[in-house]
């Protein structure tokens, strides 16, 4: 079966990984991306090369094997040079999209304004893609993973109580930003789509999309955020535990082995009770109402770990089976990529790097019928420079 992109071509400029993650889920859906690669003269300062480093096998270099990069067509074009931006000029018409990762103005910078890329290429949509978005006072400012977590609050809702806040462990910033930019990619292929088969007389005229990564971050944080507006309270590191209900978190098992919960509901509440022999919690004073639970969050935490101290994680995940709760096991990364619900649902594909090794990697998520899993290669820089140029 075709996949859904298949007839699309995008065109990709720039290191930021949030750009790559979003060109790279384009090419799983089918579409042709070509990844245009800094000339392997420019210097990790050069013009084309963005201020975020591309952190890809405990390297920086802006031409390095980065997995984003996996499924797509790589072309060498220096756009500082005339007679190369001639070549780019030609390329971008046929392209769909064009996502921009590299650092704001970069690009208006070599004479492709808005204005320029409508001109040489009209129904082609310019999808932007930065730490803190093309506009507002930090629009130029330099930027990494860490400090937009930082600048969009992300990082004071983390850590212990009482604790130091801490960045999350995975770039969130960059793969949330990645994912904002592929849906908005998808947003203005679906309008394409929609106008050409109308009866539009002038034809399409491609988008401009502004994705910000700290944006997407803010976006994420919604539920943190319409609380505060809504009541003042500002979200703290809290470990574990959760603002809106309790219990919520990691508990220790009798056999020293702990055991994620959550139980949200005041139907959840008394099913989780009664699993656990203890129906009198439900009309205890402290515990009678979600409000009471959160505010007693300490105490109620304490009655639980008394209660799980009485059984294996095993015969406790029987328990709460029993009742429809909801728990999950705290796995490490060992564990994650041998379980069988992930083995199941196919999240572990595989890509041929450039030395030619195999490397196993997780698949995307979204499961379409009739798509298969394959392997993909991650093409040196430039790979294809005399097909996609020669065929000019």
């Amino acid at each position: 079966m075709k996949k859904p992109l298949n007839g699309i071509r995008v065109l990709e400029l720039g290191c930021l990984e949030a750009a790559g993650i979003a060109a790279m889920l384009l090419s799983d859906f089918g579409a042709e991306v070509i990844r245009i690669d800094p000339p392997e003269s420019a210097e990790p300062s050069g013009c084309l090369l963005t201020n975020e480093d591309s952190i890809t096998f405990g390297t920086e270099n802006p031409r390095a094997e980065r997995l984003c990069d996996r499924g797509k067509k790589r072309v060498f074009l220096d756009l500082r040079d005339s007679r190369q931006r001639d070549l780019f000029d030609r390329l971008l018409p046929g392209c769909s999209l064009l996502i921009d990762g590299l650092r704001p103005n970069v690009l208006a910078g070599f004479g492709y304004t808005e204005e320029r890329i409508r001109e040489l290429a009209p129904s082609c949509s310019l999808i932007q893609v930065s730490g803190y978005g093309r506009s507002g006072p930090y629009a130029d400012m330099p930027w990494s993973e860490a400090c937009v977590q930082a600048e969009s609050g992300f990082v004071s809702t983390t850590g212990l109580p009482g604790g130091e806040p801490v960045r999350s462990g995975g770039d969130m910033a960059s793969f949330l930003g990645g994912v904002i930019a592929c849906i908005s990619s998808l947003m203005v292929l679906l309008d394409r789509e929609k106008r050409k088969s109308s009866d539009e007389k002038d034809g399409y005229i491609g988008r401009q999309v502004d994705v910000s990564m700290m944006d997407s971050i803010v976006y994420g944080l919604e539920n943190q955020f319409s609380l505060y507006l809504k009541s003042g309270i500002v979200p703290v590191p809290k470990g574990n535990n959760y603002a809106l209900s309790a219990p919520v978190g990691n508990y220790m098992c009798g056999d020293g082995k702990e055991i994620m919960i959550s139980v949200a509901t005041e139907a959840q509440w008394k099913a989780f009770s009664e699993a656990l022999g203890h129906p009198e919690w439900v009309e205890r004073e402290e515990f009678l109402n979600v409000s009471r639970r959160i505010a007693n969050y300490k105490m109620l935490g304490e009655t639980v770990t008394e209660a799980f101290s009485h059984y294996s994680r095993e015969e406790l995940m029987k328990v709460l089976q029993s009742r429809a709760c909801i728990y999950g096991c705290i796995n490490d990364f060992p564990a994650v990529a041998e379980h069988v619900q992930s083995a199941a649902r196919g999240m572990w594909t595989e890509a041929e790097s450039i030395t030619g090794e195999i490397l196993r990697l997780p698949a995307n998520p979204v499961l379409v019928d009739g798509m298969h899993l394959e392997t993909h290669r991650i093409e040196a820089p430039g790979a294809q420079t005399e097909e996609i140029l020669g065929s000019l």
